[in-house]
């Protein structure tokens, strides 16, 4: 078993990250592939996007009770729009609710145990930063640039659906590794990762 990253209990804003540990419905082994299709999903459609993948983990980890799985991605900087980060946040959530879909299981309540607010809140701030107003509890506001979080949803569900062999692909080598580089995942896949964007380019040179 592959060491925890530092800060493995922590998402990208440094809040608590909510553990994959729920669901009764679930076995350790649909648990454990939930958290890797959710990774792999972040993955595959940020790299759809133009974002470049430093990192991937998901994994078994330290529980008080029972047993969890969590994961991570982390990103070079790289060149997007602000739709396709917002959409490669949600594609996370979406992934995992395609996956208890397919396992029969879905119950309307099961939104809840799909549900990632930490990537709606990187969405939410990271295109805030560039005048993007992604919407939530109510509408964009008048003249500002923007869309609400549910079309957004649909841009990832499209998303997904399209990318959808190579993200079950992806979610069982992760499985298996636990751990991978982003040059792992072109490896796999016999690509190219995106490029680096210029800034960060100056920045190693």
């Amino acid at each position: 078993m592959s060491a925890l990253p530092e800060n493995w209990d922590r998402d990208n804003q440094g809040n608590p990250k909510r553990l994959a540990s729920w669901g009764s419905r679930l076995d350790c082994d649909q648990i454990a592939y939930l958290t890797a299709v959710h990774e792999a999903a972040h993955v595959l459609v940020g790299w759809q996007h133009g974002m470049r993948v430093q990192r991937v983990w998901s994994r078994e980890v330290p529980a008080e009770t029972g047993r969890s799985w969590t994961g991570c991605v982390t990103w070079d900087l790289s060149n997007t729009t602000n739709l396709g980060y917002a959409t490669m946040c949600a594609a996370g959530e979406r992934a995992a609710a395609r996956y208890v879909k397919e396992l029969g299981l879905w119950e309307p309540d099961d939104i809840d145990l799909v549900r990632a607010d930490h990537d709606r809140l990187s969405a939410v701030e990271g295109c805030g930063q560039f005048g993007f107003v992604v919407a939530v509890d109510g509408p964009v506001p008048h003249g500002a640039l923007g869309m609400h979080w549910s079309q957004i949803i649909e841009h990832a569900d499209v998303a997904v659906d399209a990318l959808w062999a190579d993200i079950t692909t992806l979610t069982d080598v992760l499985l298996e590794r636990e751990d991978m580089t982003g040059q792992d995942v072109a490896d796999l896949f016999g690509r190219t990762l995106p490029p680096m964007a210029v800034a960060e380019q100056g920045a190693e040179a």
